[in-house]
């Protein structure tokens, strides 16, 4: 019985001593994750948006939430005439489609939901307008279950390796996340728009 409790405690002892050291290299791993993120979207805006606006442009005419699998809801944005798909990721390929949440397991109107998007040259597609968007303009997110109103509080520009913007605040918000200046060819920058959950919107 010693013998069994010694290598319990000694099995203890080693959880203490490297756990922290387990728990710094997952979030080490984490945060690696989210500055790709923020960092290929310059690169796939350079390599892919010729393909992406022709995508848009034969997916017109069909509503969003039958484009593809993986679709969470739509993204719409009446102060700049956007509506488009809101996939659950946002890897290469769903940007070519729409836009995506940047860390999928985060909950719609519980915490802060970073949204990655092309900024297309063409005016009026993905995130190319998303620069007049001012304090007090109106975002909604509609997914198969509920409907989520946001009210814009921030816009502003960080670079890429500024992932601080998608940490959790007090209240319920999006943040929406696009290359910037317009048309630059991969920018180190990032334009951001962010956005509270209005009172009464938030999930129950």
């Amino acid at each position: 019985m010693r013998k069994i409790i010694g290598i319990l405690l000694l099995l203890t002892g080693f959880l203490l001593l490297f756990y922290p050291q387990f728990e710094r290299k997952k979030f080490d791993a984490d945060q690696q994750e989210l500055m790709n993120a923020f960092v290929q979207l310059g690169e796939w805006e350079e390599r892919e948006i010729a393909e992406s606006e022709k995508l848009q442009e034969e997916e017109d005419v069909i509503a969003p939430l039958q484009l593809a699998d993986g679709v969470k809801g739509i993204l719409e944005i009446d102060k700049i005439d956007l509506q488009i798909a809101l996939f659950d990721q946002a890897t290469e390929e769903n940007l070519l489609k729409g836009v995506g949440i940047i860390e999928p397991e985060k909950e719609i109107g519980k915490q802060n939901i970073g949204i990655a998007g092309h900024r297309s040259t063409t005016k009026g597609k993905q995130f190319n307008r998303l620069g007049e968007l001012k304090e007090g303009d109106r975002i909604q997110i509609k997914t198969y279950d509920d409907t989520y109103t946001f009210n814009v509080t921030k816009t502003y520009v960080v670079h890429q390796s500024e992932i601080s913007v998608l940490k959790d605040q007090t209240d319920p918000m999006i943040t929406l996340v696009t290359c910037t200046p317009l048309g630059s060819r991969n920018p180190p920058d990032r334009l951001i728009v962010q956005a509270q959950l209005i009172e009464g919107e938030e999930v129950k």
